[in-house]
């Protein structure tokens, strides 16, 4: 039996030995005296005012349905990671949600550290590029966030974050096929409330984090102001220039208002920056590049440190992104509410890329991004029936992102990508529960979109490396499409007991098309055409629990995808010179194929009577692709599902108990994730003249993760010292990377070496 499987067998053991032994454990307690360990010690111990501890999970209250619901009441696969969990484990950014939520993947993009790739149930978009929409929608301040750059979220001045799984287009403003990231920062309030925590640790980290709220005039006017500061030195080096490479130099913060003018209305005003100053990403050479040996008559191996490089071109690597948002709520009645977003957010970046990692001129590219958008949302909430209650919006969308791609392969062959992607949309959404018994609710749901893209590309390959001249036009197009989209959802949910619910719904999603802005038209005339849309339609069962005296929180939820026209970006390699060798490659977009998706996914959080408790996650993904072979060679043109590992899950050992009048907490925990596929390149292998050879993507193995951490929180809440130890195996494992042999380039990034962090923080008033 192989390595692999012996991880996962032990990891469904462990899990389900925790479940089982929960309930002699606590079968015989007193339903009083059943209480989350956190609450008796709080209680106890702590001072009322505490609110570092941990919530017990059936109690955790959301706005996933864009309505204060608990957790346990929605009938959706929704999972929610607390700020205080998030503090626990010293998160610097949102990527640390794939330890933590089912079939996720979350990792930086590219080359920056503060570019988001994600993908949920294998649904997502690995591709930065202007004029490609996320298959995750990221929402903050229940804004929707259409780009990349920037989107890989600080943690600071959080709530709590939210992660719903499936499409989730009749919910929230913009279509979202995959799933949706909701990060919640913390409310205004009339309560003044203060924060600051400094943490120190490996690699020269050094993470400030500042937080200040309360009332201006109480019951009328109140405010925040948040800050953070993040550094940390490289992983590696750029063993050419002497600099570091991989490392961190974030400086965000963030402000709001909100008004009271009178009881039943809020005006609330939010800002928010981020400045991302790093050196660029770490990519290290897989194997060593063949065309060095032609350039200097010296090979260029891989090193051995995973995280070093040697790169020649300058380590240009800016992102600014900012955003403001009005929203308005009024509470006409007692069952009727009215609220208003609206937003506006804009981004800038510069990313140079050295492709092969050398520092000769083989894949070089310097890469300049903006985009800006507009939104506004009209949101109705209905809650006055004892038959029915509904969400209802209206929704505008109006957004360019563009920029310009300079790039220079093998010294003399330089070219730019230059254009941008306008997009307009329009959608209706509904969601309503009609309650047909008083345990038996029927969900409706419809989402009418009307998505219009505007494409402009101008492709050029250079006279030389100013990129003032050209000699000729690869792509002149101006063209523009809409899509449309029904998007419906049905489902019924049963209330079995005031603890157990379960339900069963069919819902759709869909992901615009759009321009392949790297097209190739004046050799492939078909990468001008717009690729179509993506369609999700999902079938899900799930049973949500809260068992053994309120000990043990227990919820499922089994689906079967049919995903369509699925959007790929990728590479392909073509003779340029005729000879019958592939010698040049463009980046294309298209339309790969469809695929079936279906798994499950188990979470538990189990708390026993005294200081010990048990979390974690079991899921399951299994991706059937129909693979794209146009030119019926019976090799892949291109993989259509990437970051989907077949297993994942972790399990955490999670302890609680008073310790010199104040709380000690602790946690102990693993996390798994089964061999993904990181790249989707496909075809011939251009290293094989005979052709005969199939490329194969890029494959990180299975591995896993532990982490843990230790805190204390003081009397009344006011210090609180921990600290926290991460990849304390120090695994080594890809998150991402690119795979051109054409080029020579096989190489990539590797994910956060063993890090240890110590954190001190007060909370004044």
């Amino acid at each position: 039996m192989s390595d692999q499987w012996k991880t996962k067998i032990v990891l469904v053991a462990v899990i389900a030995a925790a479940l089982v032994l929960a309930a002699p454990v606590t079968a015989q307690e007193d339903p009083a005296e059943a209480r989350p360990v956190d609450d008796i010690v709080a209680e106890d111990v702590v001072d009322d005012e505490a609110e570092a501890r941990r919530p017990f999970a059936g109690e955790i209250v959301v706005t996933s349905t864009r309505r204060a619901e608990k957790l346990q009441e929605i009938p959706i696969a929704v999972s929610v990671v607390t700020s205080d969990e998030l503090e626990d484990i010293a998160a610097t950014d949102i990527s640390v949600l794939q330890q933590y939520v089912p079939n996720v993947s979350i990792y930086q993009g590219r080359n920056q550290t503060s570019t988001l790739t994600a993908f949920i149930r294998g649904v997502g978009q690995s591709d930065p590029l202007w004029g490609v929409d996320p298959g995750v929608g990221l929402y903050i301040d229940d804004v929707y966030i259409a780009r990349a750059q920037g989107a890989l979220l600080d943690v600071y001045d959080v709530e709590r974050v939210e992660v719903l799984r499936g499409p989730q287009g009749t919910l929230y403003g913009k279509n979202t096929i995959g799933g949706a990231i909701k990060y919640v920062p913390k409310p205004m309030s009339d309560t003044p409330e203060g924060r600051f925590s400094l943490g120190l640790g490996s690699f020269n980290t050094q993470e400030y984090r500042f937080n200040l709220s309360g009332p201006i005039v109480k019951g009328k006017l109140r405010g925040k102001i948040a800050a953070a500061k993040l550094l940390r030195d490289g992983y590696g080096e750029n063993l050419y220039q002497s600099r570091d490479v991989s490392d961190k130099n974030t400086t965000a913060y963030r402000a709001g208002l909100e008004w009271l003018p009178s009881e039943k209305v809020s005006v609330q005003l939010n800002y928010d920056r981020t400045e991302d100053d790093a050196e660029p990403i770490g990519l290290t050479r897989l194997e060593a590049n063949p065309f060095c040996l032609a350039f200097t008559g010296v090979a260029c191996p891989p090193y051995p440190d995973l995280f070093d490089t040697e790169s020649g071109i300058d380590p240009v690597n800016e992102i600014e992104a900012t955003g403001y948002s009005l929203a308005v709520t009024w509470g006409i009645s007692e069952a009727l509410q009215f609220k208003s977003i609206t937003a506006y957010r804009e981004t800038d970046s510069r990313n140079w890329i050295d492709f092969d990692t050398t520092p000769l001129a083989i894949a070089d590219s310097e890469a300049t991004y903006y985009d800006d958008q507009t939104t506004q949302e009209f949101q109705l909430l209905y809650t006055g029936s004892d038959k029915w209650d509904g969400v209802f919006g209206l929704y505008y969308f109006d957004g360019t992102a563009g920029g310009r791609v300079e790039a220079i392969f093998f010294t003399n062959f330089p070219n730019t990508t230059e254009g941008y992607v306008e997009t307009t949309s329009y959608a209706v959404y509904a969601d309503a529960n009609v309650h047909l018994t008083d345990k038996l609710t029927l969900n409706l749901g419809l989402r009418p979109t009307r998505e219009k893209k505007h494409g402009v590309a101008f492709n050029v390959y250079n006279t030389d490396t100013t990129f003032t001249g050209y000699y000729f036009v690869a792509a002149d197009f101006d063209d523009e499409t809409t899509f449309t989209s029904w998007a419906p959802k049905i489902g019924l949910e049963y209330q079995f007991d005031p603890e157990v619910m379960g339900y069963v719904k069919v819902n759709q999603g869909f992901k615009s098309g759009g321009y392949n802005v790297r097209a190739q038209s004046t050799l492939f005339p078909e990468t001008a055409l717009p690729f179509d849309d993506e369609v999700m339609t999902v079938g899900e069962i799930g049973v949500k629990t809260v068992l053994f005296n309120r000990s043990l929180v227990l919820n499922a939820a089994a689906f079967y995808g049919d995903y369509t026209d699925i959007q790929v970006s990728t590479f392909t390699s073509y003779d340029s010179d005729g000879d019958g060798v592939d010698d040049a490659f463009f980046g294309n977009f298209l339309n790969a194929g469809d695929a079936t998706i279906k798994g499950f996914e188990l979470e538990y959080n189990w708390s026993s009577p005294s200081f010990f408790g048990l979390s974690g996650f079991l899921a399951y993904l299994d991706t059937d692709p129909d693979y794209l072979d146009e030119d019926g060679n019976e090799f892949v043109d291109t993989q259509v599902i990437t970051n989907a590992p077949e297993w994942t899950g972790s399990i955490r050992a999670n302890f609680d108990f008073p310790l010199f009048g104040g709380l000690l907490t602790a946690s102990l925990g693993y996390s798994y994730r089964d061999e993904s596929m990181l790249t989707n390149e496909g075809g011939a292998d251009p290293r094989d003249p005979s052709g005969e050879t199939p490329l194969e993507p890029l494959i990180q193995d299975s591995y896993g993760l532990l982490d843990a951490w230790v805190a204390w929180l003081s009397p009344k809440a006011h210090w609180r010292i921990g600290i926290t130890g991460k990849n304390l195996t120090d695994e080594e494992y890809l998150t991402s990377g690119y795979n051109l042999p054409v080029l020579g380039v096989i190489q990539g990034s590797y994910g956060a070496p063993l890090t240890v962090i110590g954190t001190v923080e007060y909370r004044f008033w």
